[in-house]
């Protein structure tokens, strides 16, 4: 990132979890326990380290300017939360009022968004389309995108090895600008949050039993019966869960039509509620130091791609001659 002259100095620490959020999972001294997945390391970190990715919410302007502006954004949906976080969590009041209900319903919406998670997504499914197009295309596309960008007409040469570098299509990777991924939150979030807002809420609170916290804290859960090849979205999630605190957890329903609900708590529902934390981290688990919730979990291992489509741009590669060549622009 260059900096341009005159500009203010921008926030370099991006959190991609809240330190407040993560604080309620650590002891005294503000430090957590960091499980990278698959769970057979882990480190003491503090909570101000734990989940930094640098300039990941930095914004460029159409004039070339970095800006906090995204990150000033998050900083007030976190402050809100927290008050919310501490009424309902730390003081006990259930059902929470509107105004905590909001902040709460705002934070999760964009903590479900702004994760490393959905930018990755969105890297591949761009590079996907991108592959796609140029096998597409192919070799007379090739060509006419050559000649656009060199301003002269190209040579047969010169189009075969650009054809044979951008289908080896292993060797490289398309990656959008981060404005994507921001511009996609900035969609996103309201009506996410608009929706958890208008769902009944059930909150469970444990006296014992430790729940954990991950990088990617907000869990849909599929409707009973869904197809494991099925996608789980808004709409058709069976709950959102969502652990708010080292022994309170949200399940926020999106099936059933009744009022703010408390759950009973048990050593297996914690045990459960955490296999759906851990099931879905995207890099990393989080937990308290005196705490051991792993031990009884299933630890998956971390995936390189966040989508898996049933066809390749290879599939798509076109023979050589077609498509036929149409008359050339003169």
């Amino acid at each position: 990132m260059s900096k341009t002259p005159g500009q203010k100095p921008v926030k370099r620490r991006h959190h991609t979890v809240p330190k407040f959020y993560l604080s309620r999972f650590a002891n005294e001294r503000d430090q957590i326990i960091r499980v990278p997945l698959p769970g057979d390391k882990c480190a003491t970190v503090s909570t101000k380290d734990a989940s930094v990715v640098k300039d990941f919410y930095l914004l460029e302007t159409e004039k070339g300017v970095f800006t906090d502006a995204v990150e000033d954004a998050l900083s007030e949906v976190e402050g809100d939360a927290a008050e919310a976080f501490r009424a309902v969590v730390d003081l006990g009041q259930w059902p929470p009022t509107e105004k905590q209900r909001g902040a709460i319903a705002t934070w999760a919406a964009t903590q479900h968004v702004r994760v490393p998670r959905v930018r990755q997504r969105g890297d591949e499914i761009a590079d996907l389309i991108l592959k796609m197009q140029v096998a597409v295309g192919g070799k007379p596309q090739a060509r006419e995108a050559l000649e656009k960008a060199e301003g002269r007409e190209v040579t047969d040469e010169e189009v075969e090895d650009w054809w044979e570098e951008m289908t080896d299509f292993d060797s490289y990777h398309f990656t959008q600008h981060p404005n994507s991924h921001l511009r996609l939150m900035s969609t996103l979030i309201p009506r996410t949050a608009r929706h958890f807002f208008s769902l009944p809420w059930g909150l469970v609170r444990f006296s014992r039993k430790a729940l954990i916290t991950a990088d990617d804290p907000v869990v849909l859960n599929p409707r009973d019966g869904a197809s494991p090849y099925e996608g789980v979205g808004l709409a058709t999630a069976e709950s959102f869960l969502v652990p708010l605190d080292r022994r309170v957890a949200l399940v926020i329903n999106n099936t059933l039509d009744v009022e703010d609900y408390e759950i009973e708590p048990s050593a297996f529902m914690a045990n459960q509620i955490n296999q759906m934390v851990a099931l879905n981290a995207h890099r990393v688990i989080f937990h308290h130091p005196d705490d051991r919730p792993l031990d009884r979990l299933v630890i998956p291992k971390p995936s390189d791609r966040e989508t898996n489509p049933s066809s390749g741009p290879q599939d798509f590669l076109m023979p050589d001659g077609w498509p036929p060549p149409g008359p050339r622009n003169t």
